[in-house]
């Protein structure tokens, strides 16, 4: 009898140490919790956090920035006036403003000097700007890319010289126009479309009169 009870404990701690040893032979398993312990640990990240934003999130970005620009561009052009603005890092009123003092947004509108699209770029600027973005082909008439590289063309001027009315001054009359920034007409009409209520300065005022 006390053979048999030996050799039932034996076969019994056998069994105790085989499972003791599962988890260890069996990498894919998880080891069980401690009895205290019954939840899982929570993961390192929200997974939601790194998912893209929902297409209809995007669109409706788009309407509420479009709408902040409707007393200037037509809604055909407004999300390409938004995403031109966005790409580059400008505000899309400054852009629409200026399509708006150049032409009025007529696409097929060309300049006393050769200037071509909505927001007449010469073609010499347009040449060397379709090259910082790396266009082989384009076609300054397309209202897309008009207004693609003139926003690409603000954000240089802006960074370069600082400020929108400096940058205004370039855009329409070139680095030697920079000096008399304060007294731009051409800056000062982009300026009171791109924030309403404002008023030129007296000098610019004065200007005008005399011309």
């Amino acid at each position: 009898m006390l053979r048999r009870l030996r050799l039932r404990r034996s076969f019994w701690a056998a069994v105790a140490a085989g499972l003791a040893l599962a988890p260890a032979l069996f990498g894919g398993v998880a080891a069980a919790p401690a009895d205290g312990d019954r939840t899982l640990p929570p993961p390192d990240q929200d997974p939601r956090l790194t998912l893209p934003p929902h297409p209809a999130q995007i669109g409706a970005t788009e309407q509420v920035e479009g709408k902040l620009i409707a007393d200037l561009a037509p809604e055909e052009f407004r999300p390409l006036v938004v995403t031109a603005a966005k790409h580059y890092g400008i505000d899309p009123r400054l852009l629409a403003a200026i399509a708006t003092v150049e032409t009025e947004w007529n696409p097929n509108a060309v300049g006393t000097h050769g200037e071509l699209g909505l927001t007449q770029i010469l073609p010499e600027t347009g040449a060397w700007l379709a090259e910082l973005a790396g266009l082989k082909e384009y076609n300054l008439a397309d209202p897309e890319t008009s207004l693609s590289l003139s926003a690409l063309y603000l954000s240089l001027l802006l960074k370069e010289y600082g400020t929108p009315e400096k940058a205004l001054a370039c855009y329409n009359g070139g680095p030697s126009a920079v000096a008399d920034w304060e007294t731009n007409l051409y800056a000062r009409r982009v300026l009171k479309h791109y924030r309403p209520g404002s008023r030129p300065t007296p000098q610019a005022l004065m200007l005008s009169r005399v011309s």
